[in-house]
């Protein structure tokens, strides 16, 4: 008896502390720190399912070895040890979510403060909007966007407001009922009327995309064709209705044609958004030339863009020169072909947290890896965190859909 009222409070403190590093993303990067190294001690206490906890290892640390190992040639000490310290939640946020072994219940109960954490914050931003409506939209078309919570990190949580759509409505499919449903369904539609105020493109092309995946799964289903037609003719709708009363979508989608008018044509004007992420993939590209079997390591990637800078775009500003915004092309620059190697494998293995057989798990995963394309999402904490959580939480979901789909095969098997 004792020994089961020890693993009851056991359970019940792991999962405390899962909703703790939810809440914390309102609460900083200290208080996101702290409790990204403090979960893991729960593999202390829960173990769980050891196979789970292997893969992830091994993806986690495919992800993590060329960044520590390029600091053998790394010069600047301090920016690569920064770098490592920003990659180790892959392994403690991780190892530590899924030793808990969660149970549906409690899942669903993660998901929905996830959400709620999510809409505290999009009513934040949004109040902030208010409060200076008109100079932020302005702003909008040199490419400013309005307040948002994660240290203003306006990208990263866009991208985790998509995630959190995504994972709400999964759940949804699992276990819920008609109220849960009808709660549920007036929270996605107020997030994703957010993102359109937003105006985020990393958020709102995980969201169209996620919407193009569920417009083609149903379209090749026959019995479903209906809902491919209602929900292609929505997301119609929805683009139209967003850009005619949004001004900052408006804005926002006047700026990116204006930007992309101009360094298509090679002008790169002085605060151009996209164009200095241009600038950087080119500075990527170079350093990976002359650099491609080590790189030239995580601590001295920044000074070699800098470097480039001042030999091809010398009128560059500070804020202007910044690392590759392609994870794919950072390994590259930095750790060189080994880098772009062990980097590729461990998402390899991230992919086995998924399944191709699942619409939500497949819309999940394209959301996961966009980012991972378009910006440096992986080379800062709040990035890392929100990969780390939604993997860990498509996981559990992954698996009750599975046993859910199994239990039903069964039912209907049995006399």
């Amino acid at each position: 008896m004792k020994a089961l009222l020890k693993n009851n409070l056991k359970q019940r403190i792991s999962f405390l502390m899962v909703i703790l590093l939810v809440l914390s993303f309102l609460m900083g990067r200290a208080a996101l720190s702290l409790v990204s190294v403090a979960i893991l001690f729960l593999f202390i206490w829960n173990h769980g399912n050891k196979i789970i906890i292997k893969k992830l290892l091994i993806a986690a640390a495919c992800m993590i070895l060329p960044v520590m190992l390029s600091g053998l040639w790394s010069a600047d000490k301090n920016i690569w040890w920064q770098s490592c310290i920003n990659k180790i939640p892959l392994i403690t946020i991780g190892v530590g979510l899924l030793s808990v072994d969660l149970n549906q219940k409690q899942v669903k109960q993660i998901i929905y403060v996830l959400n709620a954490v999510v809409l505290i914050g999009c009513l934040w931003s949004a109040i902030n909007f208010l409060n200076d409506k008109e100079a932020i939209t302005k702003s909008y078309l040199v490419a400013k966007v309005m307040p948002t919570v994660l240290d203003d990190d306006h990208i990263r949580f866009s991208w985790m407001v998509s995630l959190s759509v995504i994972l709400l409505n999964w759940q949804l499919m699992i276990q819920s009922n008609k109220i849960e449903k009808v709660i549920s369904g007036i929270v996605s539609v107020l997030l994703i009327i957010y993102l359109h105020l937003l105006a985020s493109k990393t958020g709102l092309l995980c969201l169209y995309a996620t919407i193009a995946v569920m417009i083609f799964y149903f379209l090749f289903r026959k019995e479903k064709r209906k809902i491919s037609l209602i929900l292609f003719a929505a997301t119609i709708a929805i683009m139209f209705a967003a850009y005619q009363f949004f001004p900052t979508l408006h804005n926002r989608v006047q700026y990116v044609l204006y930007d992309f008018s101009n360094y298509s044509s090679g002008k790169i004007e002085t605060g151009s958004s996209d164009g200095a992420r241009v600038l950087s993939m080119k500075a990527g590209w170079f350093i990976t030339q002359h650099h491609p079997f080590i790189g030239v390591g995580f601590g001295d990637l920044k000074n070699e863009v800098n470097h480039w800078h001042e030999q091809f775009h010398p009128s560059t500003l500070d804020y202007e020169r910044f690392i590759p915004t392609n994870e794919w092309l950072i390994y590259a620059a930095a750790s060189g072909v080994i880098g772009i190697i062990l980097f590729s494998t461990g998402l390899i293995f991230f992919r086995q947290f998924f399944s191709f057989k699942n619409i939500f798990s497949i819309c999940l995963m394209i959301s996961l890896l966009i980012p991972l394309i378009t910006d440096d999402t992986l080379e800062g904490q709040y990035g890392v965190a929100i990969f780390s959580l939604t993997i860990c939480l498509g996981c559990y979901l992954k698996m009750f859909s599975r046993d859910i789909k199994y239990k039903s095969a069964t039912q209907q098997l049995m006399p």
